[in-house]
């Protein structure tokens, strides 16, 4: 009978094998090397010290450490995106300054500036919007729009004077945005401007709730928004071409 259950042990699958504590503190001791072949499981050990229900300074330390590498590696990688997006940003933008200096009339200023941002990576919807000041005369397919609509609805643009990113509402979306305004969940509104007096409006849309927020630097957006409006600028009064 001895015979049969030794056998049994010997055919006993391996899942079912149970190491004891005991056996893994003599491997440990055979193996003093062991960990330093096991960093990542080293990493996540933890190691209470015998101090009561307090946390030894020694653990408290530990964590910390962990806590702000993960928070180091977070920030870096923040940082790299960060670079990767305005690398893009300087290429667009350079793209658009150089089409703008072939652009021939107001016209032909704004469905430059619409193409050429529109192209842009982060970019899910890109819309200018002229305003309709005396003397302005464009083709009937670019936007233009009066200065008190564009003021009632959007007021926060021009009382900052820069591009605004944040919430807008969803009638104010579809107003920039129509016919994709259910696809849009985040904008950045950047007036275009020539010495202090706003001529346009160029909405941005993205399809994330939180690519275009408040703390987004719009250094490149504010340019854009100059450069365009010194290019209009100069294509107006007497130089704008009726098409």
């Amino acid at each position: 009978m001895s015979n049969d259950n030794s056998a049994a042990e010997k055919i006993k699958p391996q899942s079912s094998i149970q190491i004891s504590s005991q056996e893994v503190v003599s491997y440990l001791k055979a193996n003093p090397e062991f960990f330093t072949e096991q960093e990542d499981l080293l990493a996540n050990l933890s190691l209470p010290h015998k101090s009561g229900t307090a946390i030894s300074l020694l653990e408290r330390q530990v964590t910390i450490l962990r806590e702000r590498g993960s928070d180091a590696r977070q920030k870096l990688n923040n940082l790299l995106e960060n670079a990767r997006n305005n690398d893009q940003l300087f290429d667009t933008t350079r793209n658009l300054v150089l089409a703008l200096l072939r652009a021939k009339d107001v016209t032909e200023i704004a469905v430059v500036t619409q193409d050429q941002l529109s192209h842009h990576s982060n970019i899910d919807a890109c819309e200018v919007i002229l305003i309709d000041k005396k003397g302005l005369k464009v083709a009937a397919s670019v936007r233009t729009e009066t200065e008190n609509i564009l003021k009632k609805n959007f007021a926060d643009v021009f009382r900052l004077n820069r591009t605004y990113c944040g919430a807008i509402s969803e009638e104010q979306t579809q107003h920039l945005f129509p016919g994709q305004n259910d696809n849009i969940k985040s904008t950045a509104i950047c007036p275009v401007i020539s010495d202090g007096d706003v001529l346009a409006l160029i909405a941005f849309g993205n399809q994330s709730d939180s690519y275009f927020n408040v703390n987004l630097d719009t250094l490149f957006l504010d340019f854009i928004g100059h450069v365009v409006g010194a290019v209009i600028d100069n294509q107006q009064p007497d130089s704008a071409v009726d098409v």
